[in-house]
């Protein structure tokens, strides 16, 4: 019988015993269903098997002994879909392959099987050799067809990267990059050649050594790590990303490589920035506002009882404010404010703080303060800066204020009892006629 004849008449048994040979080459989870699997192995045999039947010329039959084919077949159709098809599956070029080698064996196994030790004859062995060349054929039209689409996928998907906005990069198992897109290069200002094979902290980032050990615990972990990071632009302004390093992994469970993506988000830390600005500032003076003042004075207080340490705290009330607000008018009132604000704030240290609660009422924070005589001192400068007259709207305005000191924890170990006991200080000072300071006495 000859070759093809065989291979039509024996096709399901050839498919039952090559389905479980294929089975053993493939990985598990690139196993199309059963069905879907043999209806494309006899698609490949069908059309091997017509080519078998089909006359040969020498100028063919040398060809194919060189590896070409002039004369295209159903089979070049059937193995070109298969090797992209399997591409689309997931599938290696390996177990691509594999799949054709595998049938190959099947077929002539069991040929030889049914041929019951009979002489093989010339036509027989012809039909063998064909049948080796159309599979071979086939393997390299489907190996070629799956590099193919390969390679027309990586360059689509480098395009759709080159123009995307957002970084895109991959590293090595050694930490090192592997792949850079475009948004990388002109963000780093280094081409891609000069990136590829470095590590994070071998690049001149200000924080490279960071970036780096968090691709170094994703591959150590095999879990992905998402941060952000600060660089500078070329316009001397620093640009904010959020970065993502994710793991890919093998199915044996071991990490791959590292896939990194970072994406520009300097414009929505900006808005984040001044949503935060508005929601713990004031308005008008641009002082901390009662919120804020809150937070950190309860922190200062809970610093001291663990440090050691003391806190004060001046609660400060401008004396005859609003006579002069109502004479001048609000707006008058404000500019008064703000200048009011810009006095205290220098009468401070840096390390201390200044907020506005609200109307008139200020409130200072100072820390770590040597003795209580340094805070008295801070409290005669405050009164001496205010006692300067104000320019406001071509008015000079003389002002004054009572100011009452409170300390953590000596007076007060809570934030409501601090601010209450420094307030009663205050009425103190204004009840003793204004324009001076008092300590809390209990």
């Amino acid at each position: 019988m000859r070759l093809s004849e065989f291979i039509i008449c024996d096709l399901e048994a050839i498919l039952q015993e090559w389905e479980c040979f294929a089975a053993s080459l493939l990985e598990p989870d690139q196993m199309m269903d059963k069905r879907a699997l043999r209806d494309h192995a006899r698609k490949i045999l069908e059309a091997v098997a017509a080519d078998l039947t089909e006359p040969q010329t020498e100028r063919a039959e040398t060809a194919k002994s060189k590896g070409k084919n002039d004369l295209p077949t159903n089979n070049d159709a059937a193995s070109i879909s298969h090797g992209k098809e399997r591409l689309a599956l997931g599938f290696s070029l390996n177990a691509t392959i594999a799949e054709y080698r595998a049938l190959r064996a099947s077929v002539i196994r069991r040929w030889q099987k049914s041929l019951l030790g009979d002489p093989v004859s010339d036509t027989e062995i012809g039909d063998v050799i064909r049948f080796n060349e159309a599979i071979d054929q086939s393997i390299s039209h489907s190996a070629t067809s799956y590099s193919f689409e390969k390679e027309q996928q990586a360059r689509v998907f480098d395009s759709i990267l080159s123009f995307s906005p957002d970084l895109t990069f991959t590293f090595t198992l050694d930490g090192r990059f592997a792949y850079v897109n475009k948004a990388t290069t002109d963000l780093f200002a280094h081409p891609s050649d000069q990136l590829v094979g470095k590590r994070f902290n071998e690049i001149d980032l200000p924080n490279g050594i960071e970036l780096q050990q968090h691709v170094d615990l994703v591959i150590l972990t095999k879990k992905q790590c998402r941060g952000e990071m600060c660089y500078p632009s070329h316009s001397g302004h620093s640009e904010f990303y959020e970065y993502l390093f994710v793991p890919i992994i093998y199915q044996d469970g071991t990490v791959e490589a590292v896939i990194g993506t970072a994406h520009n988000i300097t414009e929505r830390k900006a808005k984040e920035d001044e949503s935060w600005h508005k929601a713990n500032h004031d308005q008008l003076t641009g002082l901390p506002n009662r919120r804020m003042f809150l937070e950190r004075l309860e922190q200062d207080i809970k610093n001291s009882g663990q440090l050691g340490s003391s806190t004060a705290l001046l609660f400060i009330d401008i004396d005859y404010f609003k006579e002069v607000n109502d004479r001048l008018g609000h707006d008058a009132g404000d500019l008064l404010l703000r200048f009011i604000a810009d006095r205290l704030r220098s009468s401070i240290r840096e390390a201390d703080s200044v907020a506005r609660l609200g109307g008139d009422e200020f409130c200072v924070i100072l820390r770590d303060f040597i003795n209580t005589t340094a805070v008295e001192l801070v409290a005669e400068n405050i009164l001496t800066a205010l006692a300067s007259p104000f320019q406001v709207l071509n008015n000079f305005i003389h002002l004054s204020a009572s100011v009452g000191i409170a300390f953590s924890p000596q007076d007060a170990c809570t934030t409501e009892d601090l601010i209450r006991k420094a307030d009663q200080a205050m009425y103190t000072a204004k009840s003793a006629g204004r324009n001076r300071y008092r300590c809390f006495y209990s």
